[in-house]
């Protein structure tokens, strides 16, 4: 799919309207100062925001509850519309899709979800000062994986065709679509390069000379780990907020006379995540529950899935009742290396 059309704004949201009694329609809007999904309604579809940075709520929300029965057939769900996804989010959702729908065996709810929802992205044109999506070689603009992409520019949007799904859901609005021009199209990578920019400018400080990936798994038996937690308070906000963390718990329940199988949302961060039979514990240090997920991240998924689980989103940075910032963690350990073990010369600028 590579169709590229360009609809006013007007247009995109007289369209929504009409859709509203089919589809369930969420788009980021402004809560409390804050992004947030929303449900869109005939009173507020034009108070969507499409280009500034992500929503407060991980993508993954969508797709897979923080509880759900597992035992029971639940109905259908709705058609759903996501509005506004982001590209940060686009890729923590690759990673989700790798656990639950690749493998021996698949998540019936996830792929359910997965499969009646339509995903429309746009561009981020106005990132967070906690966004570092760059930092991990990714751009603040998707190019694959969505089904319809909106860019927005002057009074409308340039609309890019990603998936079949998002070529049979436009064909109500072909008459108001026209083909995008190669002016228009050079508008969209201005945009798209200085947007790019203003991310690599506020990360600028964190830039290693080493990836992650190597920092973290060289880094293994640094002093900086239990330094960097001190201030950690076990709360698992950094688990439960990121897009594309995934471990979950099932316990049996009592409703009534029944015992369904509930899951619930997990944390690495917990002290009792890793116990095992008779109370034994490889990771009863919480320095070494925050040193697994930063290797979970940038280590252990890479190797067994072939994909970064960090995708650069910022939540865990301002979710951290610690004020643990990941990138700033990643730079003392680098920062480290250079100073210990005469290993000052191999990382020098």
């Amino acid at each position: 799919m590579n169709m590229k059309f360009y609809i006013n704004i007007a247009d995109w949201e007289k369209f929504l309207g009409q859709i509203l009694k089919t589809y369930r329609i969420y788009a980021p809007q402004e809560v409390s100062g804050n992004l947030a999904y929303q449900v869109l309604t005939p009173e507020n579809v034009d108070k969507a925001i499409y280009g500034t940075y992500r929503a407060v709520q991980p993508f993954k929300t969508f797709f897979c509850l923080p509880q759900e029965k597992v035992t029971e057939v639940t109905p259908h769900p709705e058609k759903t519309i996501v509005l506004g996804v982001k590209n940060c989010d686009l890729k923590a959702l690759s990673v989700m899709d790798k656990i639950f729908l690749e493998g021996d065996f698949v998540d019936p709810f996830y792929r359910e979800r997965r499969e009646r929802t339509l995903i429309i992205t746009s561009d981020c044109y106005q990132p967070k000062d906690t966004c570092f999506c760059t930092l991990l070689d990714n751009d603040p603009f998707p190019e694959r994986g969505f089904d319809l992409n909106l860019s927005q520019i002057d009074n409308g949007f340039l609309l890019e065709v990603g998936s079949q799904k998002g070529e049979s859901f436009i064909v109500p609005i072909r008459e108001d679509l026209k083909y995008a021009t190669l002016d228009l199209m050079k508008k969209r990578e201005k945009k798209r390069k200085e947007a790019r920019e203003k991310v690599v400018e506020i990360n600028r400080e964190f830039k290693t000379k080493r990836p992650f990936s190597s920092i973290v798994k060289e880094e293994y038996a640094s002093p900086v780990w239990e330094e960097v937690t001190k201030t950690c308070v076990e709360c698992g906000a950094c688990t439960n907020i990121c897009p594309s963390c995934y471990c979950f718990l099932l316990v049996d329940t009592k409703d009534g006379g029944k015992f369904p199988k509930v899951k619930f949302w997990d944390s690495c961060q917990h002290t009792g995540f890793a116990r095992v039979a008779a109370g034994i514990n490889p990771r009863a240090k919480l320095y070494e529950r925050l040193r697994n997920r930063y290797l979970c991240k940038y280590e252990y998924r890479p190797e067994n899935f072939g994909i970064v689980a960090c995708t650069g989103c910022g939540r865990c940075v301002e979710a951290c009742q610690g004020k643990i910032d990941k990138r700033e963690v990643i730079k003392k350990l680098d920062e480290k290396a250079r100073k210990v073990n005469g290993r000052e010369s191999l990382f020098a600028s």
